[in-house]
């Protein structure tokens, strides 16, 4: 509605109201005289609109002669009827409304004494012509003498009123003239920079210390927008933080950035923007205080310097410098950790120190170095046993001190520690060395090179069990015992050329035991040299990986069944004729059982997904035996008179059957949904054996149908019978059909996948081709594991009605 039909409805309204008023119709006309004023107030129009609204509805009254009761006079009403619409304008924030009010009220004044005027000359009238009959002229004296001195009486009301109204406007004008005084000695006194700005960012004011901050003076930077004083880098953010606060999203905001000065000088600034904003919510005008803050920054940048290079320092000194808060976890570590410890420094910030001791040390005599800490005393040279990174054991030497804070609180502990382990490990060397080799599992011996042949001269109790052979059978041998018919004949003459070399040697070769028994040997040789390099024996070290070599093969042997797990899956999508068919297999870490697979029918194509519990080859084949059976199945039923109704139903019976014995012999199950879909009619057909429900997306819909049919899973028991359900599709519907590898998937939060975000991925992607969609939730999958890989297979198929 446009401001001129708005006006005219007012004096409609306006014209209606004076009129009920006049004719005495009750329902408060006076009321609905204030609440025209209060509307006129809020629609934006001034008083000059509703005094054109008054004097419309006097010729409307004049021209309408409206009857009133005895003694009441109209235009009197009228001007008391146009008061009271005045009244909502005496609190009005609008600046000439007031004036404009009370010079209305002063014309409405004049015009009801000229009227009373009017009226006593009427009076006068009459009582000369009512002298003739004294009785009835005094009664008529008498009743218009009342009248008289009550609209006197209101005359005199309203005279204190405009008085009292007067008075309150002075001072109103008082008051707002000490507050402007206040304003500005605050405005021009304050210690930070504050500006008045538009809504375009326009200076429209300033004080002396935000042109000091800027180095212009107050002329200079009238009606300048603020943004060009910004550093190049700060000005997007300055002028998107300003249009956040002209367009309401916010009252206010706090930005730190840099201004150029007129000198080309940069400072910077800390501000607070707030904006004023009208009844219709646009801003007037903005308060930008700036306090200066380069100090403060250069300060940080030289902080942050110094800091870097103390880190620098401490990251080229060889000790180990940390830092731990009063519970003893530590909260800075130099980086020489990494070379102490094996730890990179950020690994073990946030751990308590006893995490690092052996296990045993706690359990043997508590917390390691704990007295110290809880006496809060300073410790010197204290020697603690670390573990490793790798499980090495590492000797330190620690050296601390307590930090209290002013009350005598502890805050935290600084130290250092050296490493020491090659000196304490030189110490117990000579007492370890043959306690340790003799109790050691891997077989260990040493010959010597200058005695013909190379001789054993030591053997430890592992290698001569290793052998089969008694110590007396190996001390003074050449290892070359050892060898049997199959072994490598290369790896014999690399032990042969390292020993020539005077080098390490590594290899796994096969070897035998006194006994014929072959056995895998994974050998280590060594020379052993003295303080001036030269060779006195070799090392070698012999472990027994027969169980590792078999672990390896075993796992070569499921390489190459995930790979016939994949060979079997269909490797292209399928495009027909009313539909669109898609699938994916993602093999988890160990060989799963996982299958699906889609094939095209007279009628349209049928959809298999498929899970074999368990992940190892057996799973796997398995699934290549169901495949094989499904696809015979299948195409019995294809042909001719063998062609069956409830293709899905019993299709799982029959494969049930087929499978049982192998299933139950193995201790598989299979969980097995299938699918039917002609093409023609867009109808499916599906039976369920204890597989994840299909989730179906109708078009336009915001949420999943679970498809789901009674039945048991494949292997349990013969004879079962599969419930099929059949239901139509439409043009954009779509079908997944997926395991519980995506759903189970788990983050590192331990939280699942689920159904639900599932469901969300496809009404999320509706418009996507099948192969988008697979795309879409594998990629999101892979962002829900963090990186990690997956645990179970993942396996889906889209189908998409045409």
């Amino acid at each position: 509605m446009n401001e001129e039909s708005v006006e005219r409805e007012l004096a409609a309204q306006y014209s209606a109201a004076l009129r009920d008023y006049s004719a005495g119709v009750e329902g408060h006309p006076l009321l609905r005289a204030y609440r025209l004023g209060r509307r006129a107030i809020a629609e934006n129009f001034g008083l000059p609109a509703l005094e054109a609204a008054h004097h419309a509805a006097l010729k409307d009254l004049a021209a309408r002669a409206i009857e009133t009761e005895e003694g009441v006079d109209v235009e009197l009403q009228a001007e008391e009827f146009f008061r009271e619409a005045l009244a909502p304008f005496e609190r009005s924030s609008r600046g000439g409304d007031v004036i404009t009010r009370m010079r209305l009220l002063n014309e409405s004044l004049e015009r009801t004494n000229r009227r009373l005027i009017e009226l006593k000359q009427k009076q006068d009238r009459t009582i000369a012509e009512l002298r003739q009959t004294a009785e009835t002229s005094r009664q008529g004296f008498l009743e218009l003498e009342k009248r008289v001195q009550a609209q006197t009486s209101a005359l005199a009301t309203t005279g204190a009123t405009l008085r009292g109204e007067i008075a309150e406007r002075k001072l109103t004008e008082i008051a707002l003239r000490e507050s402007e005084a206040r304003f500005r000695a605050v405005f021009e006194r304050a210690g930070i920079g504050i500006a008045l700005l538009d809504e375009n960012g326009r200076i429209r004011e300033c004080n002396s210390a935000f042109q000091d901050m800027l180095g212009f003076d107050a002329e200079e930077l009238h009606n300048r927008v603020i943004f060009e004083l910004s550093y190049p880098e700060d000005f997007e953010i300055s002028v998107q933080r300003f249009k956040g606060l002209v367009e309401g999203r916010y009252r206010h905001y706090r930005l730190e950035k840099r201004f150029v000065r007129k000198d080309r000088t940069v400072v910077w600034v800390r501000k607070i923007v707030s904006g004023t904003y009208g009844f219709s919510g646009e801003l007037q005008f903005a308060v930008d205080m700036i306090e200066d803050i380069t100090e403060s920054r250069t300060a940080e940048e030289s902080l942050r310097e110094s800091e870097a290079r103390f880190r620098q320092i401490v990251d080229m000194a060889s000790e180990w410098i940390w830092e731990q808060d009063a519970k003893g976890c530590y909260t800075y570590s130099s980086a020489a950790v990494h070379h102490i410890l094996g730890y990179r420094a950020e690994e073990i910030v946030g751990k308590p120190y006893y995490e690092l001791f052996f296990p045993e040390d706690l359990e043997s005599s508590g917390t390691p170095a704990q007295e110290p800490a809880g006496r809060q005393e300073s410790f010197v040279r204290l020697i603690n046993r670390y573990r490793h990174k790798n499980g090495r054991e590492v000797f330190t030497e620690s050296t601390g001190i307590p930090v209290f804070d002013r009350r005598g609180r502890l805050l935290k502990w600084r130290g250092v520690d050296h490493n020491v382990t090659e000196r304490k490990r030189f110490e117990d060397a000579l007492r370890l060395r043959d306690r340790a080799i003799e109790a050691s599992s891997v077989g260990i011996i040493i010959t010597d090179p200058y005695r013909p042949g190379n001789p054993i001269i030591y053997a430890n109790p592992a290698f001569v069990q290793m052998t089969g052979r008694s110590r007396d059978e190996v001390i003074g041998w050449n290892p070359r015992f050892l060898q049997g018919p199959e072994t490598d004949p290369q790896a014999i003459e690399e032990i042969r050329k390292a020993m020539r070399e005077q080098r390490d040697c590594h290899l796994t070769l096969k070897n035998y035991r006194k006994d014929g028994t072959p056995f895998w040997n994974e050998l280590f040789i060594s020379p052993v040299r003295d303080d001036h390099g030269r060779l006195t024996h070799f090392i070698g070290t012999q472990t027994d990986v027969t169980a590792m070599r078999r672990i390896e093969e075993e796992r070569h042997e499921m390489e190459i069944a995930r790979q016939i797990q994949l060979s079997l899956l269909p490797s292209v999508p399928l495009r027909m004729k009313g539909a669109l068919v898609a699938g994916y297999c993602l093999p988890a870490v160990h060989v799963g059982g996982d299958y699906f697979d889609y094939f095209a029918t007279e009628e349209g194509v049928d959809i298999v997904i498929a899970d074999v519990s368990g992940h190892s080859v057996g799973a796997a084949l398995i699934m290549a035996e169901t495949r094989s059976t499904l696809k015979m199945g299948t195409d019995w039923m294809a042909k001719g008179a063998a062609k069956l109704r409830n293709g899905a139903r019993k299709t799982l019976s029959v494969l049930n059957d087929l499978l049982f014995e192998d299933l139950n012999r193995a201790s598989f199950f299979i969980s097995m949904f299938y699918l039917s879909y002609h093409s023609g009619t867009r109808r499916i057909r599906y039976a369920n054996a204890g597989h994840n429900r299909p989730l179906l997306l109708r078009r336009g819909e915001r949420s999943c149908l679970e498809l789901d049919a009674e039945g048991l899973i494949l292997g349990v028991k013969k004879g079962v019978t599969f419930e099929e359900k059949a239901l139509s599709l439409n043009e954009g519907d779509m079908v997944l059909l997926y395991t519980d590898g995506i759903t189970e998937a788990q983050n590192r939060q331990g939280e699942f996948f689920g159904e639900s975000r599932l469901c969300e991925l496809v009404v999320g992607h509706a418009q996507s081709s099948p192969e988008e969609l697979i795309r879409i939730i594998v990629d999101e999958l892979g962002a829900f594991r963090q990186g990690r890989s997956f645990d179970d297979d993942i396996s889906l198929v889209v189908l998409k009605a045409l």
